[in-house]
């Protein structure tokens, strides 16, 4: 078994690349609450949706976003470095890894080795060479200020309405661009 490189990042990093956690999560209505399982082929209640009502306002998206920032900030002095990035996204792999482990390994005797399987998901993962397209003034680190301006510019995108709520309509139609913008730039076989 392998691991995405899209998934190693996991929430944590999925927060910093352009607000795609906002998008994450296509929904045709209204969300389950948190904490129950929604009904087979129902949508999956929104994290950023803390008011419950099925779609996400900016503020929501901005809270969740700057909660990810600070995630990100280990040494919470404003800034996001690569090597803050790399933490994180070591971090968080580790998290996957376990919680795969633990699924892989159901009854709990150890016969799936853990090292094995660290070996085998580490397969392919590049390391993160460029702090990315947030870092506009190329300074190796992305300020509250430059990471704002993406989120903000994320959501008013996501925000195909402009009335500054994400629906879960909104939010399927940007999955599915992406998925098709995948499919699109996929090696064809």
């Amino acid at each position: 078994m392998s691991i995405d490189r899209g998934t190693i990042f996991g929430a944590t990093l999925a927060l910093v690349m352009a607000g795609a956690a906002v998008a994450a999560t296509a929904q045709t209505a209204p969300a389950a609450a948190p904490g129950k399982a929604p009904a087979k082929g129902a949508p999956q209640f929104h994290p950023a949706d803390t008011d419950h009502d099925g779609k996400v306002s900016k503020a929501e998206a901005r809270a969740l976003e700057s909660k990810g920032f600070q995630q990100l900030d280990l040494n919470h002095d404003g800034k996001v470095t690569l090597a803050e990035m790399q933490t994180s996204r070591d971090k968080a792999r580790q998290g996957q890894i376990d919680r795969q482990f633990g699924a892989l390994d159901a009854d709990h005797n150890g016969a799936i080795s853990k090292a094995e399987f660290t070996a085998a998901a580490s397969r392919g993962q590049q390391p993160l060479t460029s702090i990315g397209p947030m870092d506009t003034n190329s300074d190796g680190a992305i300020t509250q200020a430059e990471y704002d301006t993406q989120t903000n510019a994320a959501f008013d995108r996501l925000d195909t309405n402009h009335d500054g709520f994400i629906t879960p309509q909104e939010r399927q139609a940007a999955a599915q661009a992406a998925r098709a913008r995948a499919a699109a730039a996929a090696p064809k076989k």
